[in-house]
Formats: structure tokens, sequence, C-alpha cells
């Protein structure tokens, strides 16, 4: 059976989420948990990544495991072996199609500063702002980073680990409670230190010394030479993770519901992917055709039985792109 687990942490005593040979991380200690439960040596999957000292109120994971426990069983017995920073949220019974980093449709990501004196009881959750900022001028800038661009400037990947560093920032909002400023962005996928350098780079508008323009010659620069700004990694957490629909997933490849950002006709409701790269492999009509590129042919035919196993009503034709 696939579990889908939803789980909050604070970030501060940890190496990241995921788990290293150096130092303590959010997976390893929940792992440890699930060891002392099962001893079928159960790995679990993670949405994506944090880094060393940013929280999370909505991180995702998925894990198999053949004990018969109820949901509410799991959840219990796994929060029973976890510190008080790590708390899971909810426990959740999937279908083996489910998958919490491959299947990720948009993601939360909110970042939290401080603007008053340095307060000690959020300092592990809020960047502690030392100087004023002016936020009508950091909103302002923020509309630089939204929709479709190359964020290369404002993120650590290279090149080599992530060729395509083009990723799409849905919105960005500001939210003000008193000294609490919030800016959510939320997007399909962000990049390492993106959501924190975009931050960086509106603090220093919001202070005077970096101008829209400016942020936006750097955004089109894509230089990995000229972003020097990053916010801290207390300010940051992951709220929120929405998942598409999975019609099936094999080890390589998966087919999914279409959206927008797939640029594919209307006809098309879903498309086949390769999982790691996210090449699209084909897709499939509303008539129930397949269409799949030559590289795609051998891949769709080994998926195709798992498709029909879970979806007997639909009718499938495989044909070549032409």
């Amino acid at each position: 059976m696939r579990y889908k687990c939803t789980v909050a942490y604070e970030g501060a005593a940890y190496c990241g989420w995921q788990r290293q040979k150096n130092g303590r991380s959010v997976q390893g200690v929940v792992e440890d948990a699930l060891a002392g439960i099962s001893n079928e040596g159960i790995r679990i999957t993670g949405a994506g990544r944090t880094d060393a000292g940013v929280n999370a109120a909505g991180q995702v994971f998925h894990f198999d495991s053949r004990m018969e426990l109820s949901a509410a069983k799991w959840r219990g017995a796994i929060n029973s072996r976890l510190p008080e920073d790590i708390r899971i949220v909810s426990v959740e019974a999937v279908d083996d199609q489910f998958h919490a980093r491959y299947g990720v449709r948009r993601k939360q990501y909110d970042y939290r500063i401080h603007t008053g004196g340095y307060d000690v009881f959020s300092r592990n959750t809020a960047y502690q702002c030392p100087y004023p900022i002016d936020v009508e001028r950091m909103k302002d800038a923020a509309e630089v980073f939204i929709g479709r661009h190359d964020f290369a400037a404002f993120c650590s990947n290279s090149f080599a680990e992530t060729p395509d560093q083009v990723r799409t920032v849905e919105n960005i909002r500001f939210l003000e409670e008193g000294n609490l400023l919030t800016i959510s962005y939320t997007g399909a996928g962000f990049l390492r230190y993106m959501v924190r350098m975009m931050t960086g780079a509106l603090l220093e508008c919001g202070r005077g010394r970096l101008s829209k323009e400016e942020i936006r010659s750097l955004l089109e620069g894509k230089s990995k030479d000229t972003m020097r700004w990053n916010a801290p990694a207390c300010g940051l957490t992951l709220v929120k993770i929405d998942y598409f629909r999975i019609l099936a997933a094999d080890r390589d490849t998966l087919i999914r519901e279409t959206v927008p950002e797939d640029n594919v006709p209307e006809e098309y409701r879903y498309v086949f992917l390769q999982k790691k790269t996210q090449q699209v492999l084909g897709w499939i009509a509303d008539n129930g055709v397949w269409t799949v590129t030559e590289e795609g042919m051998t891949s769709a035919k080994t998926l195709l039985p798992v498709l029909q196993q879970h979806h007997p009503e639909m009718h499938i034709m495989i044909e070549n792109e032409h």
C-alpha cells in the first residue's frame, strides 16, 4: 500500500530535507521513525528538497508498506517517534500511481519578514529585517518575476545539472499584518534558492538600492555572476503542494492531465512525459487516440498495460506522431 503524507517542520536544527551522510536531515529523522514501526527498511520520496534552515507547513512525501495500518494509526505511530519540531499533519492511503515528486502541479512558498524590532520568538520562522523597506516599491518590482521566464540569474543550479532553467511564476502576493510582511510565491516549480534570491532582490528594491528596471535587467541577463542577494533561509516556508491527476506511471514515464503551460491543442486531455526530464513524449485526445513521438514509442507500449489496468473504461489507440 502507498501512503501520501503531509509533514510540517521547523528547519533551524536540520541540514535540510534530504538525507545526507553528514548532518541531521528531516528525511532521515522521518525514516528513522518509520524504522521503529516497521522492519521493511522504508524509504520515503519527497516532493522536493528544502535547504538548511527552511521551514515547511505542507511538505509532502510518500512511502510504500506491507503493514496493514489505518492512515490515522500511521500518523499517530510516526508522530510518537518524532521530535517536537517535526509533525505529520496528515496521512492518506493513495493509488500506487501517485508520486510525491513527479506529480507536483504547483507549489506555494511564503517568505516572512519581520519589520519591527528583533523578535526572538519568530527568529526561526521570519527574517528579522534590520532596516526600513518600502513595500509598495517591492510590490511593483515583483511584477517582473510573474510569468514564464528564464531564471538562470536567480538560482544556484548549474547548467550542467539543470540545462533548462525556464520556470513559470503564477503570482506573487503581499500580506501585511502589523510588523509581519508575508510574500507568497506560487508556481509550477522553483529552482534552488530561486525564491530566496527573488526575495533578496525585492528587499534591495524596498531599501531603494535596486530599481525595478535593474531587477528586470538582471533577470533578462541570465548571468550566474550578477545576482548577489539571497534572503536568509529562516524566512522561507513551503506552504502547500497541489498535484496533477496521474492516469498511469511506471519507473521512467507517466501520463497526467494537461495544463495551459503544456501548450498543447485543446483536444488533448493528457500528456505523456519522461519523469526525470519532463520531456513530452506524446498526448492523449478525448477520442482515445494516443499520439506518441518516435522516441517515446517503446515506453508507450510498456505503459499501455498499466493504463488499461487502472482505466479499463478508456479505449486507447496508439499512433505515431507525423
